[in-house]
């Protein structure tokens, strides 16, 4: 009779939780969309207007996000240029539903919630950048390879094709390495396998790198979104990003804000071109101590605010994967997954001084969520443990309507 009874909750909890979710999924939907233009946004409206105007090649030149326009423009023919690249998104994002949901089986169904909660609580695949095609892609081959450390059938030309789009569209893809390289070894202990198909992802390559030669031979760098300051700036972003952590400790400047570029140029000149680092590791290692303690605010501040758009799932996830370590049964194989996500906190909580935005995390975390309900069809996790996970998904997913219906 108990046994039962606690059947009867659980179907109730989980249907209360995927009908919450289209809830959220509608209400989301209409607030981001309607959301006004700002941020990075700017930058890739501007982007548009510039291939209108001048032409493909000399905004290639001028560096731009290759794949997101060739996505994009299309939809600018007829549209608004920010209306234009959020469809863009929202065509990448029904690709990939479809592409989760043909890789899963039905009774692995409930990925699709999670992942609708994942995208109305962030909202990213509604913003006009081009974030999203790029954790889609990173999100794709991390995907695929963790069915090859499953021993499950892999498509190795599919996921080459989505980890080279990814490297075409966002410089970010550099701080991606360290997953990548033990993606690649997952592949080289599993062995890869080409067939007549495998020609492909060179073909991507090589017509990524022919559109890139404009760019190449005038800023000896790929076409990569770069958020340049005005031509009289002689700060740096790191500089910039530094120094705005030196304030927010001094109280002189709120959290997640920067100095302008003007007092950062004023600092240079008042204390020295010295007294601001240069580059990632420079900045890592100008002040050691003051490098540690950020790594440590910095990954607490990951741990906390990645609940609201992950729930338990991180957690859970970590602690099955350190149990298993603490009983002498760990294998990159089997933790895979939880394995990239940890270290991708610890790498963006080390290198990043100032504050760590949670969007350049959001393929791991996308990936986590595909993990955990494979794990879960598994029944690897206590029945308990899972139906707290969905309810407090509910209850989030509650907060999170809550909060937009307050902004509108």
């Amino acid at each position: 009779m108990f046994d039962s009874l606690i059947k009867k909750l659980t179907k109730i909890n989980y249907t209360s939780f995927k009908c919450f979710m289209l809830i959220y999924l509608f209400v989301g939907m209409y607030y981001f969309m309607n959301s006004p233009v700002g941020g990075d946004e700017v930058l890739f409206i501007s982007d548009l207007e510039l291939i209108k105007k001048m032409g493909w090649i000399e905004a290639i030149r001028k560096n731009i996000s290759i794949p997101y326009m060739i996505l994009s423009y299309p939809f600018s023919i007829f549209l608004k240029n920010y209306l234009a690249l959020r469809i863009a998104n929202i065509c990448v994002a029904l690709f990939f539903f479809i592409y989760v949901l043909k890789d899963k089986k039905k009774e692995n169904s409930l990925v699709l919630y999670y992942l609708l909660f994942f995208f109305s609580t962030v909202g990213m695949c509604y913003v006009a950048t081009n974030d999203f095609i790029f954790d889609v892609s990173l999100v794709i081959f991390l995907n695929e390879t963790y069915k090859k450390s499953q021993n499950k059938t892999a498509n190795i030309n599919l996921a080459f094709t989505s980890l080279i789009l990814a490297f075409f569209t966002r410089q970010l893809f550099v701080v991606f390495l360290p997953i990548i390289f033990l993606s690649i070894y997952v592949y080289y202990r599993k062995g890869i396998k080409f067939n007549k198909y495998s020609f492909i992802p060179l073909l991507v390559f090589l017509i990524f790198s022919i559109a890139n030669i404009p760019s190449i031979t005038k800023t000896h760098t790929l076409s990569w979104d770069n958020k340049l300051p005005p031509s009289y700036v002689k700060s740096s972003w790191s500089q910039r990003q530094y120094l705005a952590q030196l304030l927010v400790n001094d109280n002189k400047l709120e959290d997640g804000k920067h100095p302008s570029w003007e007092e950062t140029d004023n600092y240079l000149k008042i204390h020295g071109s010295d007294s601001l680092p240069n580059g990632i590791l420079n900045g890592m290692l100008f002040d050691v101590k003051l490098t540690i303690k950020e790594f440590f605010k910095n990954f607490y501040y990951c741990l906390t605010y990645q609940i609201r758009s992950l729930g338990l799932v991180f957690f859970i996830s970590i602690f099955l994967m350190l149990f298993q370590v603490f009983k002498r049964n760990f294998t990159i194989n089997d933790f895979f997954i939880p394995l990239s996500t940890l270290i991708m906190l610890v790498v963006f909580s080390l290198i990043i001084i100032s504050y760590v935005e949670l969007r350049w995390l959001q393929p791991v975390f996308i990936m986590l969520l595909i993990y955990f309900s494979d794990v879960e069809k598994k029944n690897k996790f206590p029945l308990y443990l899972t139906n707290i996970n969905v309810l407090f998904f509910s209850l989030l997913s509650i907060y999170g309507m809550i909060r937009i219906f307050n902004k509108i």
